[in-house]
This record gives structure tokens, C-alpha cells and sequence, in this order.
């Protein structure tokens, strides 16, 4: 059987994304080749305030190409900030079997959409959205408008969790063209460094000078507003009260300064904030931590949690977390809350805190959730949506289903 050539439309080289697009690129079935909409290599990332360049490769074992940006705005965040008009050209002589575009909040990601109609290749849309977004009126309004006329034009759409699958079904996709692609992270390598690190969780302790003895709850992510960081830091000033813990912060941001004030405030003695942590070294932490928690107030998914529960942790997340409904089972394998609610925060840290055995039952069933969430699943659910491409194009002929190119082109 001949692969079905799929082109991939995304901003840059996510670190989560890359490992999937790999497997892609080696399965039977397709022939991929990526576009980039921004050169791959050091990014700024005005959340965390500085350059950030990851440690894992992004750029190896799949043929990718950097479109040319027009945009006057790049270096801004909104919708145009990538114009690359060079994809009309490209899906119009490529003839892909199918084009899956990553999201539509940018100009390019439209030229895609109309490329890929004018072209007559199938669409396939992955994004991240779900109705918990809060946007002023008229934002809303443009924006029902416009979705509302490209998901009737969709050929299909890849859900990545069961919010996401909602937001599908409210702007009228049928349920036959929701294909669930799920959110996930590289099980495999996470698996593998749990396993490796079983017997190292005391080294990170005695490096921040904390007592063997103390769980840790862990905080992963950019420290800005919408996460809430201070959130976490009021409900642990509560429950350490008469619940001994640490409070580990795992990353930077422009919160980290009130972050260290209200903790010095507080007198906090087991508080302590990383900085910027790269990829391979994320796993010690995680070996370490006791409880993950993520309460933040606008998180799409949040593949932390993902991250976490390879490790075996009790997860612990707000309502607006989108991985909520899928990866947290309450009372289960941890707690969800009202996302603001630092006094319904610290009643379930403290339940989880307070019970070693909970702990350990809640890890063991994380690690049996997740594994359902995994690049294998991604690949079935892709496969899925392309096999109902094909039974209802007829005018698909095998004969069309030829290679795609090996090498890495410079189109646009």
C-alpha cells in the first residue's frame, strides 16, 4: 500500500511535539514532511523573560522546511505575527494527500486553510481549544463567525481530550469527523527515567539542605499569572502548618520575585525556586516530588501533568486545567478544584499530604492512566482520520499515494 503524503503546519519545533513527529515519519503509512513557520533554533520566550533553547534534539529524524516569514510584527504575539504566503505555493504543487495544520490563531494558518481548499486537499486541524477560554465580546463573536465557517470546511479534526472534543461538537463538527489524537509526551523516555532514578530522590533534597524525611509538592511551569503560582504558595502556607512539606517551584517567570517575597513573608523555610530547568534534567524533579500540582486559571491541557504522572504522582489541578476531566480521577489518583480557591486547594494538599499510603495508590494509578495517553495512540487516531479520508474520496486513486521527499527543502 502506497503512504499517504501529509504535510504538518506548525510555529516552530515544540519539545513535545517533535518526539511524535518522528514516529510519524517512520510509520508505514505516511510520508510527512513539517513546515516550520519560524527558523528552528534559540528562541525568546517573553514569559519566562529570556532565550530559551532546549537540550533535546528537535531538528533529526523527519524532513522538515522553514516557510519565509513577511510579517513587519515578528517578534510580536499576535495574529500576524507569522505571514508566510509561500504555503499557497507549496500545497498547490505538492498535491499532499492531506495537510494537518497545528491551530489557527495566526494569518499563515489560514492561508493554509484557503491553500489547502483552492487546492482540493484535505484538511486536518489539531488544536488545543476548549470553551473555558474567556475573551471579551467582540472577540467571541468574530471568532464563532469565523470557526463556525472552517469546521464546516474540515475535513476532519484531531481532538486532543475530551474538552477539546466538546469545543469540536459546539461548533458543529459531526462526531464521525472527531478523531481522538490525544495529548501526550514521550512516555517511553519518562517511563525509562523513573525507572533509572527510583533511588535518587534523597540526592535533591540534601542539595537544597531540606530533611530526607519531607514530601515535596512540585509546581512545573512558567511563573506568570494566568498559572497562579501564588495560588500554591497561600494554600502550602496553610497546610504546613501542621503538615510538614517542601514547595518546590520548577521554573522562571514574572512572578518569581513576589513568589520570594510572599514565601520570605511567610516565613516559609522549605520553599525553593529553580530557575529556567531544561529537558534532561526535568526528571530528577519529578523523581523527587511526592505531589504535582497545576492551578493554573487558563491552561488548554497542560502536559506537566502527563509528564508527572509517569513518574508515578498524585496529581493535583484546578477546573480550568483542560487535562482535568481526562487525566484526574478524584479522590482517585488526585483532586480537582475551583481554580482560585486556595482554601478548597489546601483541604485536598492536605488530604494528599497527610496519607503516605494515599500517595503511593494515587502514583501507582496516574502511571496506569497515562499510559493510554501516548505517541501510539496519537498514531492510531491519525491513521484512523486518513483510512476515513480514504472511504470517502473516491477520487483518491491509489496510483496518487507516491513517497514524499527525503531531504530537507527551503520552500518559500
Amino acid at each position: 500500500m502506497k503512504r499517504f503524503r501529509i504535510a504538518y503546519l506548525v510555529s516552530h519545533p515544540i519539545q513535545y511535539q517533535v518526539p511524535l513527529l518522528r514516529r510519524m515519519a517512520e510509520h508505514p503509512q505516511i510520508a510527512l514532511h513539517v513546515y516550520y513557520m519560524e527558523h528552528p533554533g534559540v528562541r525568546y520566550d517573553p514569559e519566562f523573560g529570556q532565550p530559551v533553547q532546549w537540550d533535546i534534539p528537535l531538528l533529526e529524524g523527519y524532513p522538515w522546511s522553514t516557510l519565509r516569514n513577511y510579517s513587519p510584527f515578528p517578534s510580536s504575539s499576535g495574529f500576524l505575527r507569522f505571514i508566510h504566503p509561500g504555503i499557497f505555493g507549496i500545497l498547490m504543487r505538492r498535491q499532499y494527500d492531506a495537510v494537518i495544520v497545528h491551530g489557527y490563531a495566526h494569518l499563515t494558518e489560514w492561508f493554509a486553510f484557503i491553500g489547502s481548499w483552492l487546492s482540493h486537499t484535505p484538511l486536518f486541524l489539531r488544536g488545543e481549544s476548549n470553551l473555558h477560554s474567556a475573551r471579551p465580546l467582540w472577540v467571541r463573536i468574530v471568532k464563532s463567525v469565523l470557526l463556525k465557517y472552517l469546521l464546516q470546511r474540515v475535513t476532519a479534526v484531531l481532538a486532543i481530550g475530551t474538552l477539546n472534543r466538546e469545543f469540536y461538537r459546539f461548533y458543529g463538527v459531526p462526531e464521525e469527523k472527531i478523531f481522538f489524537v490525544p495529548y501526550a509526551v514521550d512516555n517511553d523516555r519518562f517511563f525509562a527515567e523513573a525507572a533509572r532514578l527510583t533511588n535518587a530522590a534523597n540526592d535533591l533534597r540534601d542539595e537544597l539542605g531540606w530533611p530526607r524525611w519531607l514530601p515535596i509538592v512540585l509546581y512545573v511551569g512558567k511563573l506568570v499569572p494566568r498559572k497562579r503560582p501564588l495560588d500554591l504558595l497561600e494554600a502550602y502556607t496553610q497546610v504546613v502548618r501542621d503538615t510538614p512539606a517542601g514547595l518546590l517551584y520548577l521554573g522562571d517567570g514574572q512572578e518569581r520575585q513576589r513568589l520570594i517575597s510572599a514565601a520570605e513573608a511567610r516565613g516559609s523555610k522549605w520553599v525553593a525556586i529553580t530557575g529556567f530547568v531544561n529537558q534532561t534534567q526535568i526528571p530528577r524533579y519529578y523523581a523527587a516530588a511526592d505531589i504535582l500540582v497545576l492551578p493554573s486559571d487558563h491552561e488548554p491541557w497542560g502536559l506537566v501533568l502527563n509528564e508527572g504522572m509517569c513518574f508515578g504522582l498524585p496529581v493535583i489541578a484546578s477546573d480550568r486545567v483542560g487535562a482535568a476531566p481526562d487525566l484526574v480521577r478524584p479522590g482517585e489518583n488526585g483532586f480537582v478544584y475551583p481554580v482560585g480557591d486556595v482554601a478548597a486547594l489546601a483541604r485536598v494538599l492536605k488530604i494528599v499530604l497527610g496519607d503516605r499510603q494515599l500517595r503511593a495508590r494515587m502514583g501507582r494509578l496516574s502511571r496506569e492512566i497515562i499510559a493510554r495517553y501516548s505517541f501510539q495512540a496519537d498514531l492510531e487516531g491519525v491513521c484512523e482520520a486518513l483510512h476515513f479520508l480514504r472511504e470517502n474520496r473516491a477520487e483518491l486513486r491509489a496510483d496518487e499515494m507516491i513517497g514524499c521527499p527525503s531531504e530537507n527543502e527551503g520552500d518559500g
